[in-house]
Protein backbone atom coordinates (compact mmCIF):
# COMPACT_ATOMS: atom_id res chain seq x y z
CA UNK A 1 0.00 0.00 0.00
CA UNK A 2 3.07 2.49 -0.44
CA UNK A 3 1.63 3.59 -3.43
CA UNK A 4 -2.08 4.57 -1.79
CA UNK A 5 -0.28 5.94 0.93
CA UNK A 6 2.09 8.05 -1.19
CA UNK A 7 -0.75 9.26 -3.22
CA UNK A 8 -2.81 10.16 0.08
CA UNK A 9 0.32 12.31 1.62
CA UNK A 10 0.97 14.37 -1.76
CA UNK A 11 -2.65 15.12 -1.51
CA UNK A 12 -2.28 16.75 1.89
CA UNK A 13 -3.51 13.85 3.79
CA UNK A 14 -0.98 12.53 7.10
CA UNK A 15 -0.95 9.58 9.35
CA UNK A 16 -4.34 9.31 11.13
CA UNK A 17 -2.26 7.96 14.03
CA UNK A 18 -1.95 10.69 16.96
CA UNK A 19 1.38 12.11 17.67
CA UNK A 20 3.72 10.23 20.41
CA UNK A 21 2.06 6.86 19.24
CA UNK A 22 3.89 5.26 17.06
CA UNK A 23 4.01 1.67 15.91
CA UNK A 24 5.93 -1.01 17.29
CA UNK A 25 9.24 -2.07 16.26
CA UNK A 26 11.23 -5.28 16.47
CA UNK A 27 13.89 -3.36 19.04
CA UNK A 28 13.99 -5.16 22.19
CA UNK A 29 11.52 -4.09 25.28
CA UNK A 30 13.18 -3.04 28.34
CA UNK A 31 11.92 -5.84 30.76
CA UNK A 32 11.79 -5.10 34.28
CA UNK A 33 12.15 -8.36 37.24
CA UNK A 34 8.99 -9.09 39.45
CA UNK A 35 8.84 -6.74 42.23
CA UNK A 36 11.40 -3.83 41.09
CA UNK A 37 13.26 -2.25 42.41
CA UNK A 38 13.64 -3.75 46.13
CA UNK A 39 16.45 -0.61 46.99
CA UNK A 40 18.10 -1.89 50.89
CA UNK A 41 18.77 -5.12 51.94
CA UNK A 42 19.25 -5.04 56.04
CA UNK A 43 19.41 -1.19 55.66
CA UNK A 44 22.03 -1.36 52.86
CA UNK A 45 21.93 -0.59 49.31
CA UNK A 46 22.07 -3.95 46.88
CA UNK A 47 25.15 -3.79 45.41
CA UNK A 48 23.58 -5.32 42.35
CA UNK A 49 21.67 -2.14 41.89
CA UNK A 50 24.44 0.19 41.11
CA UNK A 51 26.29 -2.94 39.18
CA UNK A 52 24.35 -5.78 37.19
CA UNK A 53 20.88 -3.91 37.45
CA UNK A 54 22.07 -0.38 36.25
CA UNK A 55 24.37 -1.59 33.39
CA UNK A 56 21.61 -3.72 32.07
CA UNK A 57 18.96 -1.27 31.82
CA UNK A 58 21.12 0.83 30.34
CA UNK A 59 22.13 -1.66 27.55
CA UNK A 60 18.59 -2.36 27.47
CA UNK A 61 17.85 1.66 27.16
CA UNK A 62 20.78 1.50 24.35
CA UNK A 63 19.36 -1.04 22.45
CA UNK A 64 16.10 0.09 22.05
CA UNK A 65 17.79 3.21 20.72
CA UNK A 66 15.06 5.98 21.58
CA UNK A 67 16.72 7.56 25.10
CA UNK A 68 18.84 10.73 24.57
CA UNK A 69 21.28 11.58 27.08
CA UNK A 70 19.75 14.98 27.11
CA UNK A 71 16.15 13.17 28.19
CA UNK A 72 18.11 11.07 30.78
CA UNK A 73 19.91 13.82 32.67
CA UNK A 74 16.60 16.38 32.56
CA UNK A 75 15.35 13.56 34.78
CA UNK A 76 18.23 13.01 36.78
CA UNK A 77 19.09 16.81 37.59
CA UNK A 78 15.53 17.13 38.92
CA UNK A 79 16.35 14.36 41.39
CA UNK A 80 19.78 15.46 42.26
CA UNK A 81 18.01 19.08 43.03
CA UNK A 82 15.67 17.34 45.99
CA UNK A 83 18.62 15.46 47.41
CA UNK A 84 19.99 18.93 47.84
CA UNK A 85 17.09 20.58 48.90
CA UNK A 86 17.94 17.72 51.97
CA UNK A 87 20.78 18.42 52.63
CA UNK A 88 19.78 21.96 53.01
CA UNK A 89 17.53 21.44 55.39
CA UNK A 90 14.32 20.60 53.31
CA UNK A 91 12.56 17.99 55.11
CA UNK A 92 11.98 15.00 53.42
CA UNK A 93 7.85 15.23 53.26
CA UNK A 94 8.04 18.65 51.30
CA UNK A 95 10.63 16.77 49.14
CA UNK A 96 8.51 14.27 48.47
CA UNK A 97 6.14 16.11 46.56
CA UNK A 98 8.85 17.68 43.72
CA UNK A 99 10.02 14.04 43.84
CA UNK A 100 6.95 12.35 42.53
CA UNK A 101 6.22 15.34 39.88
CA UNK A 102 8.91 13.28 37.91
CA UNK A 103 5.79 11.07 37.21
CA UNK A 104 3.87 13.49 36.02
CA UNK A 105 7.34 15.20 34.18
CA UNK A 106 7.54 11.15 32.30
CA UNK A 107 3.92 10.82 31.42
CA UNK A 108 4.20 14.30 29.51
CA UNK A 109 7.37 13.50 27.88
CA UNK A 110 6.17 10.14 26.86
CA UNK A 111 3.41 11.49 24.93
CA UNK A 112 5.05 14.11 22.86
CA UNK A 113 4.92 13.62 19.57
CA UNK A 114 8.57 15.05 18.98
CA UNK A 115 11.49 13.48 20.66
CA UNK A 116 8.69 11.62 23.16
CA UNK A 117 10.09 9.86 26.04
CA UNK A 118 10.51 5.82 25.82
CA UNK A 119 7.73 4.20 27.85
CA UNK A 120 10.23 1.76 29.05
CA UNK A 121 12.10 5.06 30.64
CA UNK A 122 8.59 6.35 31.58
CA UNK A 123 8.17 2.96 33.83
CA UNK A 124 11.44 2.84 35.62
CA UNK A 125 10.96 6.48 36.73
CA UNK A 126 7.23 5.71 37.62
CA UNK A 127 8.71 2.06 39.56
CA UNK A 128 11.51 4.32 40.96
CA UNK A 129 9.39 6.91 42.64
CA UNK A 130 6.70 4.89 43.58
CA UNK A 131 9.45 2.70 45.34
CA UNK A 132 10.92 6.00 47.64
CA UNK A 133 9.16 5.40 50.97
CA UNK A 134 11.09 7.59 53.15
CA UNK A 135 14.60 9.71 52.81
CA UNK A 136 16.45 6.47 53.68
CA UNK A 137 15.19 4.73 50.35
CA UNK A 138 15.60 8.30 48.64
CA UNK A 139 19.30 9.03 49.75
CA UNK A 140 20.54 5.27 49.80
CA UNK A 141 18.77 3.82 47.24
CA UNK A 142 17.05 5.97 44.51
CA UNK A 143 19.78 8.30 44.00
CA UNK A 144 22.73 5.69 43.96
CA UNK A 145 20.81 3.46 42.01
CA UNK A 146 19.92 6.61 39.43
CA UNK A 147 23.33 7.84 39.26
CA UNK A 148 24.88 3.94 38.36
CA UNK A 149 22.30 4.28 35.43
CA UNK A 150 23.27 7.70 34.49
CA UNK A 151 26.98 6.65 34.63
CA UNK A 152 26.42 3.17 33.00
CA UNK A 153 24.35 5.30 29.71
CA UNK A 154 27.09 7.88 28.96
CA UNK A 155 27.49 7.01 25.86
CA UNK A 156 23.89 7.40 24.87
CA UNK A 157 23.66 10.18 21.98
CA UNK A 158 22.80 13.62 22.87
CA UNK A 159 19.52 14.08 20.80
CA UNK A 160 17.59 12.20 17.96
Amino acid sequence: MPDRRNAMERGGFRDSRPAGRQPQSNRPVVRFQQGYPVYLDKGCLRVELVTTVAQQLADDFRAEGKLTRHQLRAFYDHAKRQLQRLDYGATFPCVLPELARLKAFAADRALRGDNALPQSFKEFIDRNVDAVKDETTFRKGFMPHFEALVAYCADLKESR
